[in-house]
């Protein structure tokens, strides 16, 4: 006789977030992050895997930069880590970022290099790790409570009834597994499920068989997972990091930049077009080249806010384009250069591309109002993840 509560249990939606978020072991190596689903703006402010970006490649000052957490690195060497309980153990090195990248000038020559650190502070959008996620699917747990009523009903036929019971176990696991739809069970098996569904109060499963007599249990599932974890994509993200940067010519640093940006949706993510709020800082102490000894005595400050645009696909909800608009205040605290002020504002706009499922050309354009003039720069974000989009059968 088959094992029931593995065919039956494993494939609903209690155990699969019991997988992913709450760490029980499984030997499946699964996508558990909502990737596709996340916007380019966001895979800019915090990778989950990796990331080679080619930026501002048609200006004087380009940049080749790699950025990835020590996580995604030590999952490409050993896949065994995508393994979920060990996702769930290395949170802490998913919340970090690591950045290395060589500036290049306008002939794309060497002319330093950067390092930086970021980490998320608040990462509500890392579904896998949340306990908000938990509450939030724990309230739709009516598939788990339809599926161990089920389990309780066939276990408990009388042993003289051993053919029916395999029977009805075998078509429950094909209901279970997306080879059968509710309307070709048994009737008696029918009955069952609608009984428990108004046993137990579960009005949205109930519903659910009440609008579609050919409901999947699988599907039905996934589909309430696949949901809310889309939902999260409108959660907070909250980051700090720092930066610094090399001169071409000595292992010093020209300038580091401490950093933090707030990201948060402000629309349904499910929805065609949509927005999200968008608020980053910068300090940056530079070197004063008024003086003839190198330091990092020049201090400035970039304060930026604005609204990212989304705009998704009708079916899938995958972000397509993005158009970010935003103001920018510029401040520096000594003496300004010649042809410089102190204080400044520009007008700042991203529009982003998704050219591939991974790849994300940004296009950015300021505007200084006080001046008149225009600047633009085009740039290349190749997005890399660390497994497949649905978990393995």
């Amino acid at each position: 006789m088959k094992k029931i509560s593995i065919a039956l249990i494993s494939v609903t939606l209690l155990v699969l977030l019991q997988s992913t978020v709450l760490g029980q072991s499984t030997t499946s190596t699964m996508q558990l992050t909502a990737d596709s689903l996340t916007t380019g703006n966001a895979k800019d402010v915090f990778k989950s895997f990796l990331q080679l970006a080619f930026d501002r490649f048609t200006s004087d000052n380009k940049e080749l930069k790699f950025s990835s957490n020590p996580f995604a690195i030590m999952a490409k060497m050993d896949t065994t880590l995508l393994v979920d309980n060990n996702y769930v153990k290395y949170r802490h090195l998913r919340n970090l970022n690591l950045s290395f990248s060589g500036k290049l000038d306008s002939s794309y020559h060497f002319n330093g290099f950067s390092s930086g650190i970021t980490y998320a502070l608040v990462n509500q959008r890392d579904e896998t790790v949340s306990k908000s996620f938990v509450q939030s699917v724990l309230l739709k747990d009516d598939f788990s409570k339809v599926n161990l009523y089920l389990t309780a009903f066939i276990t408990g036929l009388p042993v003289k009834d051993s053919t029916k019971q395999m029977a009805f176990l075998d078509q429950a696991n094909k209901w279970m597994e997306n080879d059968l739809t509710y309307d070709k069970l048994d009737p008696e098996l029918q009955k069952v499920i609608k009984d428990s569904a108004t046993t137990n109060n579960n009005a949205y499963f109930l519903s659910l068989l009440n609008k579609d007599s050919t409901l999947n249990f699988r599907a039905a599932a996934f589909h309430v997972y696949d949901s809310l974890r889309s939902l999260f994509q409108k959660r907070w993200l909250v980051t700090v990091g720092v930066s610094d940067t090399s001169y071409k010519d000595h292992f010093m640093f020209s300038n580091v930049v401490l950093t933090a940006e707030i990201l948060k949706g402000i629309s349904n993510p499910n929805h065609v077009v949509g927005m999200e709020l968008d608020v980053k800082g910068a300090y940056r102490f530079l070197d004063d080249t008024l003086k003839a000894k190198r330091d990092l005595q020049r201090k400035i400050l970039d304060v930026e806010g604005g609204v990212n645009v989304v705009f998704n696909t009708r079916k899938t909800h995958y972000p397509w384009a993005e158009f970010k608009l935003s103001g920018e205040y510029h401040r520096i605290f000594q003496a300004a250069y010649a042809g410089e002020k102190r204080d400044s504002l520009t007008i700042n706009g991203v529009l982003r591309f998704r050219v591939a499922k991974d790849i994300w050309v940004p296009l950015e354009i300021k505007y200084d109002p006080g001046s008149g003039n225009v600047f633009g720069f085009i740039s290349v974000r190749f997005n890399f993840k660390g497994a497949a989009d649905k978990p393995k059968k």
